[in-house]
């Protein structure tokens, strides 16, 4: 009567925070760490070269996130400004 399919699930990783959300540095390992996995089964060599690429990897994303995130306080301030909130988006302006 009823089919009861079981599905796998890969790892999960989790990163808290105190006083506040995750850092730069917190999301840039979790993207990369979804995007590149490496297998503990592959030649040392290879390893080597993906690891050597992560850690490359996570240093464009955190500059990344870094650009994004100054984007959009920006974005934030010009709509602030327009709307007549100038003391506000001062305040958000020097965060």
């Amino acid at each position: 009567m009823f089919n009861v399919n079981v599905s796998e699930v890969g790892s999960v990783n989790v990163h808290t925070s105190h006083d506040g959300g995750l850092t730069n540095e917190q999301v840039a390992d979790l993207c990369v760490d979804k995007i590149v996995t490496i297998s503990d089964q592959a030649p040392d060599h290879i390893r080597q070269q993906a690891n050597q690429f992560k850690e490359h990897l996570k240093k464009v994303v955190y500059n990344y996130l870094l650009l994004a995130r100054r984007e959009e306080r920006a974005s934030i301030v010009h709509i602030l400004r327009s709307n007549g909130q100038k003391e506000l988006a001062e305040y958000i302006r020097r965060l």
